[in-house]
């Protein structure tokens, strides 16, 4: 086959695609602002319907949920058909080949009521044609051949149910009025033009001829995002306040080499800002690179959220973004100036923030009667309000915790990550199923000791707990909120997290040893084995053991921990989950964040409560799970009875007495979790009885049920909150901390860094041969060859020291030495064996005349006298001088090669012995430790 045929019975047809357009029933039905696209080489008959979908989508880069096709010479009236299934594919295939292989698609993107509109159509033509002969023009003929692309003249529509169609305004079919028609007085109506949508997604946007913009930014806008997104090379030839002219391709003359033309000017009639003139036509390539029309600002507002989730994003990072996605090649002096717009842009919506915060606590305490929020603020000298903190407690959450927790909470601080500076404070309890359970937050400046002394009383009063008596709290070891529990909650127990004391621990005494014994102490239940475990880090150092006393061990091991609170937590793990769960929300403003964490409270109460319902267990799920994994340990244990309800557990080494009517085992274990141990585990199982009915009452399903049976009411919109007519709050103030901020965060030792190999960074070294801190063994006295006097090179080009570069001479003069030996004897054999030797003596004189030179360089030489002189220049650099009378006469030709080349070798000698001389450190005497004396 040679190509595709169009032949009818070939597989082979032409489809014209029409998409990303719309369809407009004013004032006839027709399909504008779309793109055209053909298919020739599929073979369609060999498809079905679900795969014709599947071509459709490939060819338009996106969904197709209503397609339509129509003939070319017939109007969308008669002739637009659905296509839904695969008879209508059939169909659609045998009418494709009755015209000749081409046939019109049209890709409805927003499910319009095409159909209802054709029929609608159709009815007023029927009503226009029994009434009026004349107003037939206005309808379309069926004869009449039309190219369904968009109209100039077509007037879109003013309003819509769709938010995609609000940039255009809509006028009601029944107040049309054609152009050509005349009113009763004689007038024509003015064509209604559209209105710029700004919320309009920027790659879909397109100037429209008439289309009204509020301002010439707006259309400024409108340009840059079709330039950027269609590749245009646009520019401004005039650009001020009245008016606007756009022109594409700039020449070097500063010509437009492209047809495209806007012009757009102010409109007399009303206060907007309108596209006058418009020639929508393009003959240039796409271009990577835009001037003015792409500038900083366009840049910072596609970036404002990016950069209020990510402040610290760079220049280059957001730089390859803007390439990435828009396809745009910028520079770096322009993200730097948009990342300063958009963190301009964003300081703005912060002081809309502060200024909401009082509407936005007023709203919860209307949604939420009961609940608590305070705000504070910092007065200035100057009457300007700063924000300093916010607490919220809602009344659902606080009644929660009454009914249904345990009476222990966590308390942790951690900082905001976005635009908003400060830290926030938690508190946070646990539900029946040992699971988190939020019960307040508070936004502060800085945590130190006021502002936790500050969340502490607010939050005893909500949960009505006075002086702490009955309540446990767990917290890290900051000094600021120890000293607030000492003083707030006296009468409360208060737990330090124990991994924070074991990393503060291992900074100074390291080893599996010591994390062994630490973390077997920090478990230990009864006092006994605790000081038994501190016994054994004694004897291994006894500054760790004094160290760890000096910690209060009552605050980190269970043999201290208050009985009857049915918690025997040593870490404070349920604030770091509560963190964790709100990390995103920590990146955002502070009433987004603050209502994210509302939202996940209240959406987190109602889930709890329908899980909740669907158990059919006494105790809660966790609790259980617990309970199976201390079955397996069952087997080491034997049991005796002693009376009624008491039993003696015992172990090979351990004995326990366990008291089951009491609900108490010597080891302490059971008192302290609420759930029983194993060794009380052993003597329930030793009577047959379920070990679930001793587990205490809080871990139930029922309080479980109590816990979440209140509810947090929904809150309104920001634009339906209370309004605050007092004084403005701004955000707090930055205080900039010396030094360079920095960007990374501060690592603990204890973090893997992803080496092959340990890290030896902070190991102290030891010399091998004294084992003493501080050197090595190539420094140490010990050593045999002492410690090394050689000097440390220094960094960049490396210049030889006048001693180096003597010793790097004598041995150049030793080779020329024993060079000239060699050359000189290979010479006298040649002689020789011409017959023609030459006379020893005069050899020697010639030698000795010379060498004369350097006889009075040695004189010079004198390495330990304190003033050095000068040779002189005639001397080192004047001609050898040769006494005539000393010379033999050499009437041979060949007996001269000798005598020049021992002059050759005299003077290179020469030259290495005057540059010992001149070449010193000062440049006027010699630092060389011996003469030299040639031989």
């Amino acid at each position: 086959m040679d190509g595709p045929s169009n032949a009818k019975g070939s597989t082979y047809i032409q489809v014209d695609v029409h998409y990303d357009g719309m369809f407009s029933p004013i004032p006839h039905l027709i399909y504008y602002l779309n793109q055209k696209t053909s298919i020739t080489d599929v073979d369609f008959g060999g498809l079905n319907f679900k795969e014709f979908i599947h071509v459709l989508e490939d060819v338009t880069k996106g969904k197709c949920p209503v397609v339509y096709y129509c003939l070319g010479h017939k109007s969308m009236r008669d002739g637009l058909t659905p296509l839904k299934n695969d008879d209508d594919y059939r169909r659609f295939l045998d009418v494709a080949h009755g015209n000749e292989g081409k046939i019109n698609v049209y890709i409805d993107h927003y499910n319009d009521s095409v159909l209802d509109w054709i029929e609608e159509e159709k009815e007023e033509k029927n009503v226009d044609s029994e009434s009026s002969d004349e107003d037939k023009d206005s309808v379309m003929s069926d004869a009449l051949s039309v190219d369904h692309e968009p109209d100039e003249e077509v007037i879109p529509l003013t309003k819509s149910d769709d938010p995609f169609l609000n940039y255009i305004s809509v006028v009601p079919r029944d107040e049309f009025v054609d152009e050509d028609d005349d009113s009763d007085n004689g007038t024509k109506e003015a064509p209604i033009y559209p209105f710029h949508d700004s919320t309009q997604k920027w790659d879909t946007m397109q100037p429209i001829l008439g289309m009204r913009f509020c301002n010439p930014q707006e259309l400024k806008q409108l340009v840059s995002n079709y330039a950027v997104a269609n590749g245009f090379n646009l520019w401004y030839e005039k650009n001020d306040k009245t008016r606007l002219l756009v022109r594409c391709c700039k020449t070097s003359e500063g010509k437009a080499a492209c047809p495209f033309r806007l012009w757009a000017t102010w409109m007399s009639s009303e206060k907007s800002f309108q596209i006058k003139s418009l020639r929508n036509e393009h003959n240039c390539a796409r271009t990577f690179k835009f001037g003015s029309v792409v500038t900083y600002s366009w840049i910072g507002k596609h970036f404002v959220n990016d950069i209020l989730e990510n402040p610290k994003l760079s220049c280059r990072e957001m730089r390859d973004k803007v390439g990435e996605i828009f396809n745009v090649k910028v520079s770096v002096g322009q993200c730097r100036n948009a990342k300063k717009f958009a963190l301009n842009e964003i300081e703005g919506s912060l002081n809309t923030h502060y200024e909401k915060l009082w509407s936005y606590g007023a709203e919860i305490l209307r949604a939420n009667p009961g609940s608590t929020v305070k705000i504070g603020t910092d007065t200035m000298p100057d009457s300007t309000i700063y924000f300093s903190r916010m607490y919220v407690c809602i009344k659902g959450v606080k009644d929660g915790w009454i009914e249904g927790c345990r009476r222990v909470i966590g308390v942790d601080g951690c900082f905001l990550k976005g635009i908003c500076r400060g830290e926030l404070l938690s508190a946070v309890g646990r539900d029946a199923n040992n699971h988190i359970y939020p019960i307040a937050w508070a936004v502060v400046a800085v945590e130190n000791k006021e502002t936790w002394k500050w969340f502490l009383n607010l939050l005893l009063k909500d949960i009505n707990m006075g002086n702490g008596a009955g309540l446990t709290l767990l917290s890290d070891q900051h000094k600021g909120l120890i000293e607030a529990v000492k003083e707030r909650v006296p009468d409360a127990e208060h737990r330090q997290c124990a991994r924070h004391v074991y990393a503060n621990f291992k900074k100074k005494f390291k080893g599996a040893a010591y994390r062994k014994l630490f973390w077997r102490a920090a478990k230990a239940t009864t006092v006994q084995r605790f000081e038994g475990l501190m016994k054994e880090i004694r004897v291994i150092d006894i500054q760790a053991y004094d160290h760890l006393m000096e910690r209060d061990p009552k605050s980190w091991s269970r043999a201290f921990f208050v009985l009857d609170r049915s918690c025997d937590a040593i870490e404070n793990g349920i604030c770091e989950s509560f963190n964790v769960a709100i990390v995103h929300a920590r990146k955002k403003p502070i009433i987004t964040m603050l209502e994210e964490i509302r939202r996940f409270v209240m959406d987190r109460m109602y889930c709890k409560r329908l899980k909740g319902q669907k158990w059919n267990l006494a105790i809660c799920p966790s609790i259980r799970k617990k309970i199976v994994d201390k079955r397996k340990h069952l087997r080491y244990w034997y049991v005796i009875p002693s009376g009624v309800l008491q039993f003696e557990v015992r172990s090979v080494h351990e004995v326990y007495a366990v008291y089951l009517n009491q609900r108490t085992c010597a080891c302490r274990g059971w008192q302290l979790s609420g759930i029983p141990c194993i060794h009380a585990m052993s003597a329930i199982s030793y009577l047959n009885e379920n070990v679930e009915d001793y587990v205490a009452t809080w871990f139930t399903t029922e309080m479980f049920g109590n816990c979440y049976k209140y509810t947090i009411n929904p809150l309104n919109g920001s634009e339906m909150w209370p309004s605050w007519e007092g004084q403005p709050m701004l955000p707090p103030k930055r205080k900039r901390l010396p030094g360079r901020p920095k960007v990374n965060r501060k690592k603990a030792a204890s973090e893997k860094e992803g080496r092959h190999t340990i890290s030896k960074k902070g190991a102290i070294t030891k010399c091998n041969i004294c084992r003493e801190p501080g050197h090595n063994k190539i420094t140490c006295p010990l050593s045999k060859e002492g410690p090394s006097t050689k000097a440390k090179k220094k960094k960049g080009k490396h210049v030889p020291d006048v001693e180096d570069e003597s010793e790097f001479e004598i041995e150049e003069m030793d080779e020329v030495e024993n060079e000239y030996e060699s050359e000189s004897e290979s010479e006298i054999e040649e002689l020789a064996e011409d017959g023609d030797e030459p006379d020893q003596g005069q050899v020697d004189e010639q030698v000795e005349a010379v060498v004369e030179p350097d006889e009075q360089v040695e004189a010079v030489v004198e390495p330990d006298q304190e003033q050095v002189h000068e040779p002189d220049q005639d001397q080192v650099h004047g001609p050898v001088v040769e006494d005539p009378a000393a010379q033999p006469v050499v009437e041979v030709e060949q007996r001269a090669q000798p005598l020049k080349r021992k002059r050759k070798y005299s003077e290179r000698i020469t030259k290495v012995a005057l540059r010992r001389v001149v070449n010193t450190k000062d440049g006027c005497g010699l630092s060389v430790n011996k003469p030299v004396t040639l031989e």
